[in-house]
């Protein structure tokens, strides 16, 4: 605009002899564009250099102290530091304090199949359904021929903004350790959690009858197991226990130091009785604003079937219950939940339970017993 000013300023000039002020006008044109491209080459340098030094001041440490990692499937690459210590509430990254670590990249780097169908999907479907990485051909939705989970995207969505280096310190419960490739991945995904598991196979090895687990112990061959062990982060027993989760709960997890309990995820027995156990113990207890969530809803697996065919339907239907005038024949079906309920979200065999603002609360033994309905609604009886 400036250049250009000043060529409309020359033009309505003094006037001369019509050649000479032809030949003074282009002469001057001349200097001053060339004028303005100095300005410009001149600016986007002192951009570059700007930017080289802004780069310089925000590089990663040494790569000897950290670790790149980056999701094939995002569209932005997020740097993070390994954990070595188990249950950390610290973790190195080098992008800035406020920007989400991926969870599709930490996940498959410890091998946990939370993200394993995200990573053989793309082959599958290449192939038409019918290549190696197709573990179940002969299924309709290309989603179920691959053998693993597509997570990441939920857990992404909504576990996300508690991945930064400044969130708030908060609890995170795993209910089901297993091998600990899932716990590894939600310890380095959330580093300011104080990440505690539960898990039955390290119980005393014997018979089930008598309390004890008699199928081996899969936790212990985890290279954190002891130090989870020892630091009481992993709790061995019966998680549809209330006896067992009231005793972790109260001794090892609401401690007057600790901070609130944000999140809870149920990949244990993958049984729906289980489930729903996990569902009306915890959800009371975690923090407004917190998740509970809840693995592995497969329609093929019938030990998990009636939470899917069962009590889902009637759960979301309490997210859309008023009451009162104009809604007759709507009770609600789970008072014990509704009161905490904000929110139902449900992808691919995982549903994430989201929390209201209410105050959690400390239900006894007979308020975190599951109804007989919960299972078969069928049973339900409507409250006059």
């Amino acid at each position: 605009q400036n250049c250009r000013g000043t060529m409309v300023s020359i033009q309505h000039g003094a006037k001369r002899p019509l050649a000479a002020r032809t030949s003074f006008a282009i002469t001057i044109a001349v200097f001053i564009a060339t004028a303005c491209l100095f300005t410009v080459f001149r600016s986007c340098e002192l951009d570059s250099n700007a930017v080289s030094s802004y780069l310089e001041t925000t590089s990663a440490p040494d790569e000897a102290a950290s670790s790149s990692v980056s999701g094939s499937t995002k569209n932005a690459a997020l740097e993070s530091e390994r954990r070595v210590e188990a249950g950390s509430a610290s973790s190195a990254l080098s992008a800035s304090s406020f920007v989400q670590r991926d969870f599709y990249s930490l996940a498959k780097r410890t091998g946990t199949d939370k993200v394993q169908g995200t990573t053989n999907l793309p082959e599958c479907r290449e192939s038409g359904g019918t290549g190696k990485k197709c573990s179940y051909p002969g299924r309709d939705n290309m989603n179920c021929k691959v053998f693993g989970h597509f997570y990441d995207s939920i857990y992404q969505r909504w576990l996300g903004p508690m991945s930064t280096d400044d969130a708030d310190p908060y609890q995170f419960l795993e209910i089901g350790f297993y091998n600990g490739k899932g716990f590894e991945a939600y310890t380095e995904f959330l580093p300011r959690a104080e990440l505690h598991s539960m898990e039955i196979s390290c119980l005393p090895s014997g018979p089930r009858n008598e309390g004890k687990w008699p199928w081996g112990n899969f936790a212990e061959k985890h290279k954190w197991y002891q130090s989870l062990r020892d630091k009481q982060r992993l709790h061995c027993g019966d998680a549809s226990s209330f006896k067992f989760l009231s005793s972790i709960w109260t001794t090892k997890m609401r401690r007057p130091d600790a901070p609130p309990l944000k999140v809870v995820i149920d990949d244990g027995s993958h049984e729906a009785p289980h489930m729903v156990a996990s569902v009306f113990f915890w959800f009371p207890r975690i923090t407004p604003g917190g998740f509970l969530v809840v693995e592995d809803i497969e329609h093929q697996n019938s030990a998990a079937r009636k939470f899917l065919t069962e009590f889902l339907p009637q759960i979301q239907r309490d997210v859309h219950y008023c009451g009162g005038e104009g809604s007759e024949g709507d009770s609600l079906r789970f008072p014990e939940l509704h009161s905490f309920l904000k929110g139902v979200h449900c992808e691919m065999n995982v549903c994430l339970f989201q929390r209201n603002d209410r105050a959690a609360e400390e239900p006894d033994e007979e308020g975190s017993a599951v109804p007989p309905h919960a299972l078969d609604a069928s049973k339900f009886v409507a409250k006059i």
